[in-house]
């Protein structure tokens, strides 16, 4: 007879859950927004009579391929399983933010209440992100 798992134990498959709808959502608005943008990007490649290498369309499925990437919908990962050090892999995907604002909500916890320094990173994090989010893009592949 197996004991039944304690709540230390349930943990982690409640946080890959919660960060699991997280990411549904994030992938949800990103199909919405997607969709009725391709559509134009097609008939302004039509008209623009644009080649291979001029397509908007082409651009957008390069975006979208970022954006899988970026999202990792099923690569929830559990927290402190990979080389916290690594900066080269820093922030290259929803789970590396999720991690940093999961490791300052818990330093915060200590006094039951988000400090002035927890904010303070929290914000640091967000304009990291922000900055990441509209950096000019380079030459295209």
């Amino acid at each position: 007879m197996q004991a039944t798992p304690s709540v230390k134990e349930r943990k982690p498959l409640i946080r890959q859950a919660i960060i699991f709808q997280l990411k549904l959502g994030l992938d949800a608005l990103r199909d919405i927004l997607m969709s009725p943008v391709s559509i134009i990007l097609v008939i302004t490649d039509i008209v623009m009579a644009n080649n291979h290498q001029q397509s908007y369309f082409i651009r957008l499925m390069r975006l979208g391929k970022k954006s899988d990437h970026w999202i990792n919908l099923f690569g929830v990962e559990l927290a402190n399983t990979e080389d916290q050090d690594n900066e080269v892999a820093s922030d290259s995907n929803v789970d590396d933010w999720f991690t940093k604002i999961e490791e300052v909500i818990k330093e915060q916890q200590v006094d039951g209440k988000l400090s002035q320094s927890g904010k303070e990173k929290l914000q640091k994090y967000f304009r990291r992100i922000n900055q990441s989010t509209d950096k000019p893009k380079g030459k295209e592949e």
